[in-house]
């Protein structure tokens, strides 16, 4: 009778294990605020060189503002911000100057 116990218990623990797959994910506030929203680049091209130029002067030990944020990070839908640090839905959001992309 240790056997059906035993697998009882182990069905039971996948069960529990699998279950927090489809848990709603929790969503983290973002408490930073851009203050101008006039970033480096406001106005010029935001392409890869820009925003490696931002991500190399950015410190995360200092708050979040319009020159002092990642321009690698996404928002939870997924979405990049602009040169001032902003993202689609934001107040101050501006549709940044992209490089063009045919080939």
């Amino acid at each position: 009778t240790t056997q059906p116990s035993t697998m009882q218990f182990t069905i039971a623990a996948l069960l529990v294990g699998s279950a927090a797959a489809f848990a709603p994910q929790q969503t983290v506030a973002r408490t930073a605020v851009v203050v101008a929203g006039t970033g480096k680049y406001d106005g010029q091209l935001w392409d890869m060189a820009a925003k490696k130029d931002v991500w190399g002067a950015w410190d995360p030990s200092k708050p979040r503002a319009d020159e002092n944020f990642n321009p690698f990070e996404r928002d939870p839908t997924g979405n990049a911000p602009d040169c001032s640090g902003y993202f689609p839905g934001e107040g101050k959001y501006k549709d940044p100057a992209r490089p063009d992309v045919n080939f």
